[in-house]
């Protein structure tokens, strides 16, 4: 990895008993330090928001290159989707430069990511670890924040969650990669309590941002736990596994 990192952010889901968003809309902000840093965060809207009123909250409090996409559009700083970017349903997360961003092998047979798990007992972190390590592409280990990470050749990506109130996201996914935008550098994933919500629906948040962690995007399809709004899906569907194998 080169020092001149750039960081982008997915945020996950609206609770069920809300309307679900359209699937194509998105609530996007972009960020480009002086080091020449970028950071993209994708917002998805929470109980009482549309995604222009989030857009609207995200200005109030500062961000900058607030926008509203829908269908196949992008920031200037991420390509738009194409078929080769997807599977079925399934869409890979892009960065600027390609349409899927990988984790490096660092010598394993394939990568290997531990999620170090600090969430709160209500989040079924471990159980949507298990499903994503069905895929053959890629292992996806569960830690208990006790034991830590396993160092080398795995990636270390903490998982947490705190009550980090009305910002009208339920989770969200920061992940860090080279300058090339071609591999991670680290992730870590924010789950919201203060939305509440099942345990199949916190079950599908933790599902869906670690499908972004593996480098997805949204999932058209509600039978995936990658669709843009929180349901009650507890798994990937076959789409997710096989956009993930392809890559890897």
């Amino acid at each position: 990895m080169t020092a001149a990192a750039a960081t982008v952010t997915a945020i996950a889901a609206v609770p069920a008993h809300a309307a679900p968003a359209p699937s194509s809309e998105r609530v996007v902000t972009v960020e480009r330090a002086a080091d020449g840093t970028l950071t993209e965060t994708i917002y998805q809207v929470a109980p009482g928001f549309t995604g222009a009123d989030l857009a609207n909250n995200l200005r109030s409090k500062g961000a900058s290159g607030v926008a509203v996409l829908s269908g196949e559009q992008a920031s200037g700083d991420v390509v738009a989707a194409v078929a080769a970017c997807s599977s079925g349903s399934a869409r890979t997360w892009p960065s600027s430069a390609t349409c899927f961003v990988r984790w490096s092998y660092n010598g394993a047979v394939r990568p290997v990511i531990d999620f170090v798990d600090h969430s709160g007992a209500s989040w079924p972190v471990g159980r949507a670890v298990t499903e994503w390590n069905e895929t053959s592409g890629i292992d996806s280990i569960y830690r208990p924040a006790s034991s830590g990470c396993d160092g080398a050749p795995a990636h270390c990506v903490h998982v947490y969650s705190s009550n980090y109130g009305a910002t009208g996201w339920t989770g969200s996914t920061s992940r860090t990669f080279n300058a090339a935008n071609t591999y991670y550098a680290s992730a870590s994933v924010k789950l919201n309590d203060y939305y509440g919500g099942t345990e199949a629906q916190k079950w599908n948040t933790a599902c869906h941002e670690l499908g972004h962690v593996l480098g997805l995007d949204h999932n058209t399809g509600t039978e995936s736990c990658l669709y843009s709004s929180r349901t009650s899906t507890k798994y990937p569907d076959a789409d997710d596994y096989n956009l993930i194998e392809r890559y890897y």
